[in-house]
């Protein structure tokens, strides 16, 4: 292994790396447990109403909307995710992304970041990209930016801060 090693390059936050990176790294919820919170909404709102337990019907009729919101919310869940994405301060702008034997660099043009290769519980490899696992963060990153040497590096390097 090679400590000598450094890789630099750029890639642009656009709307098709938050895609991809939704997409890889998005846990699909279940269709029963997703929609739980909107059946919870609905039957307080319906008994509120039924069962005229409150003076007026605002409240029930406000949880049967609530829940039609949360219905939405789940099922609109990757455009609305995208959609803040792409009108944060941070969409459209560039990334400088380096790997280097001690670790992992992002700089944009507001923040800098840099991880050591110890920092990082697990390297998660999917089809498109590595999900990195620090604690409770995860961060992602594209292989359409990395070279096959870069690739190669980041796997046996992790691998060998772990031993």
């Amino acid at each position: 292994m090679t400590n000598d090693f450094k890789f630099t390059t750029q890639y642009p936050l656009d709307k098709r790396f938050f895609a991809e990176c939704y997409d890889q790294t998005s846990v699909p919820v279940k269709f029963p447990k997703a929609y739980f919170k909107a059946l919870l909404f609905v039957v307080f709102g319906v008994v509120v109403l039924e069962f005229e337990l409150l003076p007026n019907s605002y409240i029930g009729w406000f949880f049967i909307v609530l829940s039609v919101v949360e219905v939405l919310s789940v099922f609109f869940k990757r455009t609305w995710w995208l959609w803040r994405q792409t009108f944060s301060t941070s969409a459209n702008s560039k990334v400088e992304f380096s790997v280097a034997a001690n670790g992992v660099r992002y700089k944009s043009a507001k923040t800098t970041r840099s991880i050591a290769w110890n920092e990082i519980d697990q390297l998660q490899q999917t089809d498109l990209g590595f999900i990195l696992h620090m604690g409770k963060q995860r961060q992602y990153l594209s292989k359409s930016c990395l070279s096959e040497e870069a690739i190669a590096f980041m796997i046996e390097h992790h691998a060998h801060s772990k031993v």
